[in-house]
């Protein structure tokens, strides 16, 4: 009786799901340190290239006279990477984790290269994007990897330290970019080149897991090539659509919005039905969607990232917009969410550690969020420095508590089916791109049509003449399009156009508050499971006799 009590304990884990087993990919000693340092060294990279061009927009703007195209330095970069991300786990599985990874580094170094050299819009534009392909893989497959070099009762102080890493790399690019932008905006991307060369060096050196089996030639054909399609072209088109509605370019009925938002969703409908139905090699088993603890981790996660980088996002536009900050100082004001959010992802790490409490932490951090972002909407145009740090610490202990616990809640929830694991990663990485890539995409719309609208009516209402003189004589639009022509206006005018860009930023706080609440309820769905104390790959032999039998 003990001895099954015993074995029921023993958490049950899939292997790979390319032949190798589970216990075959631990790895430890100096080597594990090493592979591990490449390994937040290439997520670092990831994360801080989605901000490093915050800050130098204007100047790449006024180099090739392409402001109209500025966005698309940011959403180029996002759009890649979050179509992509879940292909690059399922691509892992086939070519095995580290031809993955080695090739997700080259590909965003040859993306980052091209950005340096670039000698017009279009050719910057090209390189981020292939550096969001690039990124992509990175922000998959490091999470992957992590999973299978450490034993799933280990694997918190992993997810710790790369929680860590996810939040500095968000801050530290936008201090990076403004350093850079005070002698050679393209160093920017140079930096990428001799760093991302180190995490290449060290993870080609020290990391050699055993080799998936079977032929190169017949596992790719296990790859869904239609469903890959259907599903990043769905992706991109819906971003795509959501970055035009916050354009001054495109109106709601523009031929460009209404195509990419009908043809986006009918690929997502349509990639649902071909997955789920017809494709023999899925991109995403449906045996990993069914699992609905699972589900609600991942809506939890896409929720959360969403708020979070559409906080940083909109604090910054309130830091250097508002409160007249460089670039580098919009970022040191960021520092109490980032260090709120580290201090918290350490405690609830080590909470979960000790106790294995996953899913109350989560709940508690979806609490908080509701709670930080609704205090969001007290800053005020001339909010006190005490005041700015207070509002921003919440926010940031519910980002820390909430990455940390949900990237264990998928562990520990995936499916015991061959390459469950790294599929359900997988899909919770996919789900954090995205939220993040939409997050972004809809705290810009909701800024703009906040701001045109709210800024037409009080511009009615208004009565002092030196307000509707520089109003008239500037023109709305450029006000909309570049809030560098407020350092040209009369103070009162500045006063007042400032007025109107605080309670457009206040209604993306509103819309950040929603996406916490919606991490909030999905929450509650999760998993009750624990951190495990001892685990084991499942036996896949003595399955297959069973079932045999």
């Amino acid at each position: 009786m003990a001895a099954k009590k015993e074995k029921q304990e023993i958490f049950e884990e899939s292997n790979a799901g390319d032949g190798t087993r589970r216990e075959d990919q631990y790895i430890g000693g100096y080597k594990l340190i090493i592979v591990v340092t490449s390994l937040l060294i290439s997520m670092l990279l990831s994360v801080m290239d989605a901000t490093i061009v915050v800050t130098i927009l204007p100047q790449i703007s006024n180099k090739f006279d392409g402001f109209e195209k500025i966005n698309w330095l940011t959403s180029g970069f996002l759009l890649a990477i979050a179509s992509l991300t879940a292909t690059w786990g399922k691509l892992s599985i086939v070519i095995g984790r580290k031809l993955g990874i080695v090739l997700s580094i080259i590909i965003f170094m040859i993306g980052s290269l091209v950005c340096a050299l670039a000698n017009s819009m279009d050719m910057l534009i090209g390189g981020r994007v292939v550096a969001g392909v690039g990124g992509g893989g990175l922000q998959s497959l490091v999470l992957v990897v992590l999973t299978e070099i450490l034993p799933i009762e280990y694997r918190t102080f992993g997810i710790m330290l790369l929680s860590i890493t996810t939040a500095l790399g968000s801050v530290i690019g936008p201090l990076i970019g403004g350093a850079f932008s005070r002698f050679d905006w393209r160093w920017c991307f140079y930096i990428n080149l001799p760093v991302g060369g180190l995490s290449l060096l060290l993870l080609v050196a020290v990391f050699n897991p055993p080799a998936p089996k079977g032929k190169i030639k017949d596992k790719i054909k296990m790859i869904d090539y239609f469903g890959t399609f259907l599903l990043s072209s769905g992706s991109v088109l819906v971003l795509l659509a959501l970055s035009f509605g916050s354009s001054y370019q495109y109106t709601w009925n523009s031929a460009a919005f209404i195509s990419c938002i009908v043809i986006g969703v009918i690929s997502s409908v349509l990639f649902c039905v071909w997955n789920y139905n017809y494709s023999k090699y899925p991109l995403i088993p449906p045996e990993i969607t069914e699992v609905l603890s699972l589900d609600a981790t991942v809506i939890t996660a896409t929720a959360m990232f969403g708020f979070f980088f559409a906080n940083q996002i909109y604090l910054s536009v309130y830091f250097q917009s508002i409160k007249g900050m460089d670039g580098w100082h919009s970022g040191l004001h960021l520092l109490p969410i980032i260090v709120s959010s580290v201090v918290s992802t350490l405690i609830g790490g080590m909470i979960s550690q000790i106790t294995g409490y996953l899913k109350p932490i989560s709940i508690l951090a979806g609490i908080i969020g509701v709670v930080g972002n609704a205090l969001l909407y007290l800053l005020k145009v001339d909010s006190s420095l005490g005041k700015i740090i207070g509002l921003l610490i919440l926010p940031g202990i519910s980002s820390g508590l909430q990455i940390q616990s949900t990237a264990m809640l998928s562990q520990v929830s995936a499916p015991k089916t061959p390459g469950g694991t790294i599929l359900a990663t997988t899909l919770y990485t996919f789900g954090r791109t995205m939220g993040g890539a939409i997050g972004s995409e809809l705290a810009t719309l909701t800024y703009s049509e906040s701001l045109k609208h709210i800024f037409k009516r009080a511009l009615k209402h208004e009565t002092n003449s030196t307000v509707l003189q520089d109003i008239q004589e500037i023109g709305f639009g450029s006000l909309l399009e570049n809030t560098s022509l407020l350092a040209k206006l009369h103070p009162v005018t500045q006063e007042f156009f400032k007025a109107q860009m605080m309670k457009s930023i206040v209604n993306v706080f509103h819309m950040g508050t929603g996406l916490a609440a919606l991490a909030l309820i999905a929450s509650v769905f999760q998993s009750n499971l624990k951190v495990p104390k001892q685990s084991k790959g499942v036996d896949e032999d003595n399955d297959q006799e069973e079932n045999t039998d």
